[in-house]
C-alpha cells in the first residue's frame, strides 16, 4: 500500500496535521509513506516509520513548483492521497481513495481537520529517535524541572518584548526551587534574543537549544513541564510533545491557531483580533505590550503549583 500526504510549506501546520499522519499510519501499519512538503518542514518527518520518499516543494515562479511535484508522483498509482493544500494534483493522480481538506472559517485548525476528513484528528505525533531521547535523557538533570522559552516568531508584530521574557524567567527563579530553562528557536533567534534572553542569569540554570533539530528539540520538551513562547510552529510542537501551554497572542488568531487542548492557556492582549485587522500593522515593531509581565507570571505560577502539588 502507498500513501501520498501532500502537506504544508509551515512547520505550524505540518504539525498540526500529525495527528492525520497518524491516523492513518495507525490504519495502516505496513504502508509506505510519502510526503510532499516545504524544505522547513521537512525535518520533522525524518523519524516516521515506512516513508518512501520525502519530496521537498520548492517554490518556483507562475506555480511551476507543481510541474515538479507532479512528475515525480504521476507513474504511481495511490492507494490513498490526503491533500492538505486542496490542490488540483490530487484530482489529477490516480487513487483509490482521496481526502481533500476543505478550510472553514474561525474555527480551531484542528476541529477544521475534524470536520473536513470525518476522524479525530487531535492527537498530534511528531516521532523522536533513541538517540535524540537518550541525549535529552543524559543532559537534563531529573532533579529539575524544565521550562522550555521561546521569545521567537516569524513575525514582529507578535513578539512579546525579549525584557519581558528576561524578567519572567528571573521572577520564577525568586518564587520556584529547582527549575531550569531550556531556551528554544532558530539560530537566527539565537543571535537577536540570546544576550538580552538571559541577562543576569545563571547560566547553569540555562540549556541552549537554539538552532537544534526540531525532533531533538521535542525529545527535551517531552521531558519539560511547561512552554512559554509565541505563537508559532514551536508553540504546536510543544503541543504535539505532550507539553503543557501558556501561549502569547495579538495580531494572530488565537481562535484557528491557539495551542489546542483544554488543560492549554491562551493570554491575548488587551485589544481583541478584530482591532489589528482594523488598522495598518507595522511590520517592525512589536503589538504584544498590553499583555504584562505579572499577567504571564500569575499563569505560569498556577500552573506550576499544580504540577508540583
Amino acid at each position: 500500500m502507498k500513501i501520498l500526504f501532500i502537506c504544508s510549506n509551515l512547520i505550524g501546520d505540518t504539525i498540526l496535521s500529525s495527528g492525520v499522519f497518524k491516523h492513518f499510519i495507525d490504519q495502516n501499519e505496513n504502508a509506505k509513506l510519502t510526503f510532499i512538503v516545504g524544505p522547513t518542514a521537512a525535518p520533522l518527518l525524518k523519524n516516521y516509520k515506512n516513508v518512501e520518499n520525502i519530496i521537498i516543494l520548492k517554490k518556483r515562479k507562475f506555480n511551476l513548483h507543481w510541474i515538479d511535484i507532479l512528475k515525480s508522483t504521476f507513474g504511481t498509482k495511490w492507494d490513498i492521497v490526503i491533500d492538505f493544500r486542496s490542490s488540483l494534483i490530487s484530482y489529477i493522480l490516480r487513487n483509490k481513495k482521496k481526502y481533500i481538506f476543505k478550510k472553514q472559517h474561525n474555527i480551531h485548525h484542528i476541529d477544521q481537520l475534524n470536520s473536513s476528513f470525518g476522524f479525530n484528528c487531535s492527537d498530534l505525533f511528531v516521532p523522536t529517535s533513541y538517540d535524540e531521547e537518550k541525549k535529552a535523557n543524559i543532559e537534563l538533570d531529573r532533579s529539575f524541572n524544565h521550562i522550555v522559552i521561546f521569545p521567537g516568531g516569524n513575525w514582529t508584530p507578535k513578539l512579546w518584548p525579549i525584557e519581558n521574557y528576561n524578567l519572567l524567567m528571573k521572577s520564577l527563579l525568586k518564587k520556584f526551587n529547582k527549575i531550569k530553562f531550556i531556551l528554544v528557536g532558530s539560530s537566527k533567534e539565537k543571535t537577536k534574543f540570546y544576550k538580552e534572553l538571559v541577562k543576569e542569569i545563571n547560566e547553569d540554570l540555562i540549556i541552549d537549544l537554539f538552532g537544534l533539530d526540531l525532533t531533538l528539540t521535542s525529545a527535551y520538551m517531552k521531558k519539560s513541564i511547561l512552554f512559554v513562547g509565541n505563537d508559532s510552529g514551536l508553540m504546536h510542537l510543544s503541543v504535539a510533545s505532550k507539553l503543557r501551554v501558556i501561549s502569547l497572542f495579538g495580531p494572530t488568531n488565537d481562535r484557528v491557531y491557539g495551542p489546542y487542548g483544554k488543560k492549554n492557556i491562551v493570554l491575548r492582549t488587551k485589544e481583541k483580533l478584530d482591532y489589528f485587522k482594523s488598522i495598518n500593522i507595522d511590520e517592525n515593531k512589536s503589538y504584544m505590550n498590553s499583555i504584562s509581565l505579572n499577567f504571564v507570571l500569575q499563569n505560569c505560577e498556577k500552573l506550576l503549583n499544580e504540577n508540583f502539588n
